[in-house]
């Protein structure tokens, strides 16, 4: 882009025409614009190789299924019309960023002709998008080089109709907030022009509304590095919609008739919820609905086979294998390019051997265009996962003849294999070795039980994409030989080592973890389970479950309760004793409870996990937190005195803490009773009036902790502090005593910075991170300026102040003074402190 064309796009001496010429030009645009949308968008391929062969949207359009949430709210819920996307958010602000996230297949471009469409017809049944002027729509895998946002937006709309790009331009500038941008396909897009990114990121056309699709794993990335108003997820086809669309697919009613009950009678419903794969099972029905012995196949691979030959016998061409393999290479190498590319020079494939024939297939779609002043054929597959399907058959030659080591090396991340899921999943459904070379390497970068606590909304995905590659490896619903086809496979299935069990796993995953777990390989290899968010078990017995799977380490529990007066929303399965009896007492080592409640609290919540504790003689690790916004008045005192039977507890978190003297006091004294000497111990809570003198003993346990790595004493106190002069002292010599201490954490509510005598003195140099709450600013940030140059390994730095309290500047400038020497320190957050009262004098100095 040249520097004329980003000043009059980022400057503000834009041309003006007269307002008649404008208006003329405005009436002229938004008339064209709809007429190419109802040339383009009204017809659609009634099978996607062959673009003469169209029918009306409405003839096959069935409303997807739609979940919506914001940014402020994620929680996505259902919306009954695609309109709803564009209803105006809180404090009138129209929503200027939707994205709109969906699997392959589901959906998403017809989605996005139905809108066009629907628009251009000003459908009174959609007022929310009718709103807009002009809806312009962009096909992302066509957007090649570094072009501009008007030459796409011209090359793929515009045809015949007379308009510069810098008419375009100043049409967009002046009427912004009245249009409607939809960027399709954006996991399709090779992130090439700057002009689409900068609309993006709101740095051009700010008051523009957009809306992007895009495949799942690159709505990811939108969600986490751009500004988005709206999230939406297309969730396919319920079984009245399939039905729906089936009827509408064929004008014989008997036959729609006889394929709704195939589907019905073989159980298939939830095979064809993807618009796409249900398309692609109307056109085989279509072909072999008189063949007696016709039945669905069971993987997707075997159905996208079956498609391609459906398409050769079409076109009447026999295509040989060996061009099935140089399409597939080109199709793969087009996948791992930087661009990502999906759309072909048809030269350039000439070059490569490919026989011509292919052409007349319909296997690869044609279109002609300009590049520079020359025209060229440009060529693509049907459907992205057409494409995808072939590059898997290059993967699976590779793989099983010459080796596929240079391919699979260059994935260096879980989410790069997961942009090319599809790939996997095919060459899975194709190939026993390439299952076990996929799953090998994918088995890399598994979540870990850690990755659950600071990404636990990734973990799913990511056990998704193993589960399906399994599951097509193995066929749709099709376990009964399990045992025979995962022999050998033990590296292949080392991912299940860590399993999460909640409600986002998909019921036919449930179907299989039940088969895998009676595989003795399976057994032995799964060594930690999370049951999480509220999970209803309607297709896993948690009890049957603990029962197979006996060699597990590490269970966590945890859940987001919602407590009525009358009755309590929870999984009351992991409260009985069973379950807790049929935990394995000589393997597990350790045990995550974590619930989110609000009073009343039902009894069993701590109650049953205490009458079992004692079981697990080889516990390591215990984590019990109750979030909530008060303490939670439970049975602490029983848990504490369950404490002394585990020798060998080496961490120990208790949050959510409502604790008196006696519970203090038990604590103290099972600890020194167990032998056990803490490594780690997070003390997290409220503390009662009158604990002092049972903290003071706990604090003279800790001070035989030599070896403590981590430690967090975080209290909220009524009326008096916990930290009398004798227990911090106590404190202080139990800190000092910690020769290994790696993290620590404190709030100055337990008295910590209540005394002349700096706590932080004495403590191990070779501190790693350090976490302060503090209320009385100026006692404490003497103490931090004071003891900071001493831990010169300090990697991490958290300062959390009560904004309440007035910052003195000059004290604080003092504090980022005393950080200068500190050259590994990589993690500084002390936000708090910014957003206090500083003048804007002290901050630059800061910055300084």
């Amino acid at each position: 882009m040249d520097a004329g064309h980003k000043k009059k796009l980022y400057g503000k001496a834009a041309h003006v025409y007269s307002f008649k010429k404008q208006s003329t030009f405005r009436e002229q645009l938004i008339e064209h614009v709809k007429k190419s949308h109802l040339k383009l968008m009204t017809q659609i391929p009634r099978r996607p190789w062959d673009e003469t062969d169209t029918m009306h949207i409405d003839q096959v359009y069935v409303n997807l299924g739609m979940r919506q949430g914001t940014k402020g709210n994620k929680e996505f819920e259902p919306i009954d019309s695609f309109d709803d996307l564009f209803r105006d958010l809180e404090n009138d602000k129209s929503a200027k960023r939707i994205l709109v996230q969906a699997k392959a297949g589901l959906g998403k471009t017809t989605l996005v002709s139905k809108i066009a469409v629907e628009w251009a017809h000003n459908n009174p049944t959609h007022p929310n998008l009718c709103q807009f002027e002009v809806v312009f729509v962009i096909s992302l895998r066509h957007v090649v080089g570094n072009t501009s946002l008007t030459h796409n937006i011209i090359s793929q709309l515009f045809g015949k109709f007379s308009c510069t790009e810098s008419d375009l331009l100043d049409f967009l500038k002046a009427n912004q907030s009245s249009c409607l941008l939809i960027l399709d396909g954006y996991d399709e897009y090779s992130n090439s022009s700057s002009d689409i990114n900068d609309v993006i990121n709101y740095k051009m056309f700010p008051k523009l509304s957009v809306l992007i699709t895009t495949r799942p794993w690159k709505a990811e990335y939108l969600e986490t590095t751009k500004r988005m108003n709206v999230y939406a997820e297309i969730t396919g086809f319920s079984q009245q919609d399939v039905q729906t669309y089936i009827k509408k697919h064929f004008s014989n009613k008997e036959c729609a008739g006889h394929c709704l009950h195939y589907l019905e009678d073989q159980g298939l419903y939830s095979f064809v919820t993807t618009p796409l794969i249900l398309l692609f099972f109307c056109l085989l029905w279509d072909e072999h609905q008189k063949d007696s012995d016709f039945e669905l196949p069971k993987k997707y691979s075997d159905f996208y086979r079956q498609i391609i030959e459906l398409i050769e016998t079409r076109s009447g061409i026999k295509l040989h294998q060996k061009t099935y393999l140089q399409l597939g290479e080109i199709a793969l190498n087009a996948l791992l390019s930087k661009d990502k590319s999906l759309v072909f020079n048809k030269q350039d494939i000439l070059e490569s051997s490919v026989d011509e024939s292919v052409f007349k297939t319909g296997l690869l779609s044609q279109s002609r265009t300009l590049k520079g002043l020359l025209p060229v054929t440009m060529v693509s597959f049907p459907h992205k996962t057409v494409q995808e399907y072939f590059a898997a058959m290059f993967l699976v030659h590779k793989c099983e003849t010459t080796g596929d080591d240079d391919i699979m090396d260059q994935f260096t991340s879980m989410e790069e294999m997961e942009d090319f899921q599809y790939v996997f999943l095919f060459a899975c459904g194709m190939s026993k070795l390439a299952t076990q070379t996929i799953l090998t390497y994918a088995s890399r970068f598994a979540r870990q039980w850690e990755d659950y606590d600071n990404e636990p909304n990734h973990i799913m995905p990511t056990f998704d994409f193993f589960m399906l590659c399994l599951y097509e490896f193995v066929g749709f619903d099709d376990t009964k030989g399990l045992p025979q086809k995962l022999q050998g496979m033990s590296d292949a299935l080392s991912f299940l080592k860590f399993i999460v069990i909640d409600d986002t796993v998909d019921s036919k995953h449930f179907h299989m973890l039940e088969n895998l777990f009676r595989i003795p390989m399976v057994q032995s290899t799964v060594e930690e389970v999370i049951f999480a968010n509220n999970f209803n078990f309607k297709h896993i017995n948690p009890q049957h479950t603990i029962q197979q799977l006996q060699q597990i380490k590490r269970i966590g529990l945890l859940y987001n309760f919602v407590f009525g007066s009358n009755s309590y929303n929870c999984p009351e399965y992991m409260y009985e004793c069973q379950f807790w009896e049929e935990l394995p007492a000589s393997t597990l080592q350790e045990i995550k409870l974590i619930n989110r409640v609000e009073p009343p609290y039902p009894p069993y919540l701590l109650e049953t996990p205490t009458m079992y504790i004692h079981r697990f003689k080889q516990l390591t690790t215990l984590y019990i937190a109750m979030h909530s916004s008060e303490a939670v008045e439970m049975p602490w005192e029983e848990l504490m005195k369950e404490l002394e039977h585990l020798p060998h507890l080496q961490s120990l978190t208790l949050e959510g803490l409502y604790l008196d003297t006696q519970a203090v006091s038990c604590l103290a004294e099972s600890l020194r009773q167990s032998g056990t000497h803490l490594h780690h111990l997070d003390l997290i809570g409220t503390w009662l009036d009158g604990s002092s003198e049972a903290f003071g003993s706990l604090l003279t346990y800790l001070q035989e902790c030599v070896n403590m790595k981590s430690f967090t004493f975080i209290v909220e106190k009524e009326e008096e502090t916990i930290l009398n002069e004798t227990n911090f002292l106590l404190l202080k010599a139990a800190l000092s005593k910690m020769k290994i201490l790696c993290t620590l954490s404190l709030n100055d509510c337990s008295g910590a910075f209540s005394y002349e005598a700096n706590v932080l003195e004495g403590v191990n140099p070779q501190l790693e991170s350090l976490t302060l709450m503090y209320n009385h600013q100026e006692c404490c940030l003497n103490h931090l300026t004071k003891a900071l140059p001493s831990f010169q390994t300090l990697k991490s730095l958290e300062l959390i102040h009560n904004a309440l309290y007035e910052v003195d500047d000059n004290k604080v400038i003092e504090l980022f003074d005393s950080l200068s020497c500190l050259s590994q320190l990589t993690t500084l957050d002390m936000s708090y402190i910014w957003s206090g009262h500083m003048s804007s004098q002290t901050c630059s100095t800061i910055t300084d």
